[in-house]
């Protein structure tokens, strides 16, 4: 009887999981499908760079490249998003405890300091040596994108143009004007778009911007930035490299925007261009209903894929006297993409940034877009990848134009805590902003932009002699000095030699 029992009882056990293993459960409810093979990580990526919108973008190619070769293992699920919406997102989900496991630097704020809030984590045993060392000379700088001996991103582009001169050729053409011949000067631009404006009689203008961004991105802040930078270079961007001081109320400054209100003056503004935003500026000068478009490099590609059609030139953005512009950049960039401290998956994220989305496959594919130069030179000088004839001048222009300023980090890493303390150089929390002083003064809302601009410099020199302090009086070895380089000659790149000369 007991044997019966047994056999029974065995039986029961044995149909009891042959059905389980029909249904695809075990005992437990775990599917098996789970134990034979790994389930699939999702790893999320939030970024608001152009090159990740839309499925033809080349940062979408390759998410669905690197998806189907990692089908079952691993799956990038992205989200593009305009800076606007990004930034609120971003915060959001910092606040909540929801970083996606691979996000970008939002804007008007740095790397430094969002490792030390906590956000970001470093990419040590989640990339190999031999990736880092494909990027070109100087990419990564402790005090940068190197914190205390750790990497947490990489540079996202190579050196990257802020001010190029589009000109649309159809509209010069049809003002009577020679299209292969734009202006070289102040003088030459405003006669230029006087007669465009005269010509196009209310429907086409001389010139359009975005006036409607806020922050570094405004339409008005570029131009006059563009502008000054003919006259006295080193003041772009409203800190002084080498005085170390922060002098928007500069002589260029005033003189650009100046020539910028002259030209408003004129009637040769496009006049929706002081509330658009420069997706919208950039579309209606490829539509031809301006001749020219201050912009950065960026402008040029988002160009060719709103308006394919637009039949546009790039040269060097006008001087007062024709002489070379000078624009600076720095091989290591304090912004970018990072893996959240936080991710589940940081793991599979190292592996898709090392294989794939900062991979020379998808450079390639970068420079082929026409987005922008990529961190990685030899990708920069293989001509077979350029995109199409206006490319070879892009890159004329940004050899001509740009050279290697100083940087602060690289004469003392510590200064990266005095960034912390103000969110980043250019210290945000200080409002009004640089580009809403310039927005307020061109809009008529106020009259005398000189006053204004001494003001903010005021608070600004202020905001980082404290920040300067109170991170001495914790015992770091930093000072004002540190951001002061009294031996940069402007119109030559700023070399390691130079560095060591002011250790002397």
């Amino acid at each position: 009887m007991r044997r019966s029992i047994f056999r029974m009882a065995i039986l029961a056990l044995t149909t009891a999981a042959l059905l389980a293993g029909c249904s695809g459960k075990t005992s437990s409810g775990a599917n098996n499908a789970t134990q034979d093979q790994p389930q699939e990580t999702v790893v999320t990526l939030w970024g608001a760079s152009d090159f990740l919108k839309g499925p033809k973008s080349p940062g979408q190619q390759m998410i669905a490249e690197f998806n189907e070769t990692n089908k079952g293992k691993i799956k990038v699920e992205a989200r593009y998003m305009p800076w606007a919406e990004y930034n609120t997102a971003i915060q959001a989900a910092a606040t909540s405890n929801s970083l996606p496991d691979i996000f970008q630097t939002p804007q008007n704020t740095d790397i430094r300091t969002l490792v030390a809030n906590g956000w970001a984590g470093p990419f040590d045993g989640l990339v190999s040596e031999a990736w880092k060392k494909q990027f070109t000379a100087g990419a990564f700088v402790e005090g940068v994108n190197v914190i205390e001996g750790k990497t947490y991103s990489w540079p996202l582009t190579g050196p990257q143009l802020g001010s190029i001169l589009y000109y649309n050729k159809d509209v010069l053409k049809n003002a009577g004007l020679d299209p292969e011949s734009p202006p070289k000067t102040w003088d030459e631009l405003r006669t230029m778009a006087k007669t465009v404006t005269a010509s196009g009689k209310g429907d086409v203008f001389g010139i359009v911007f975005g006036g409607g961004e806020t922050g570094a991105a405004s339409g008005a802040a570029k131009i006059v930035d563009a502008l000054a930078a003919g006259i006295s270079p080193q003041a772009v961007g409203g800190f002084n490299y080498s005085t170390g001081k922060y002098d928007y109320e500069s002589k260029a400054t005033i003189d650009s925007f100046n020539f910028l209100n002259g030209l408003k003056t004129d009637g040769s503004i496009l006049p929706s261009s002081y509330t658009m935003k420069a997706t919208e500026a950039s579309a209606l000068f490829g539509e031809g209903k301006a001749a020219f478009l201050i912009d950065g490099r960026a402008r040029m590609w988002i160009v060719k894929r709103d308006t394919p059609k637009a039949n546009f030139g790039l040269a060097q953005v006008p001087t007062p006297s024709g002489q070379k512009p000078v624009y600076y950049y720095v091989a290591a960039d304090p912004s970018g993409f990072m893996i959240s401290a936080k991710s589940q998956h940081a793991k599979e994220a190292g592996e898709f940034i090392e294989k794939a989305f900062a991979a020379p496959l998808f450079y390639e594919k970068y420079l082929k877009s026409g987005v922008a130069l990529s961190p990685i030179a030899s990708i920069n000088n293989n001509q077979s990848l350029y995109p199409y004839p206006e490319f070879n001048t892009f890159i004329q222009l940004h050899k001509d134009l740009l050279k290697l300023r100083p940087d602060y980090a690289i004469r003392n890493p510590q200064t990266a805590k005095v960034i912390v303390e103000l969110g980043s150089l250019q210290q945000p929390k200080v409002k009004p902003g640089y580009s809403d002083i310039l927005q307020s003064v061109l809009t008529g809302a106020e009259k005398d932009l000189q006053p204004l601009l001494k003001d903010y410099d005021e608070k600004l020199n202020k905001g980082l002699d404290d920040a300067v302090d109170k991170v001495k009086a914790s015992g770091v070895q930093v000072s004002r000095e540190d951001f002061s380089f009294p031996n940069w000659q402007p119109d030559q790149d700023y070399t390691p030699d130079d560095y060591q000369q002011l250790k002397k």
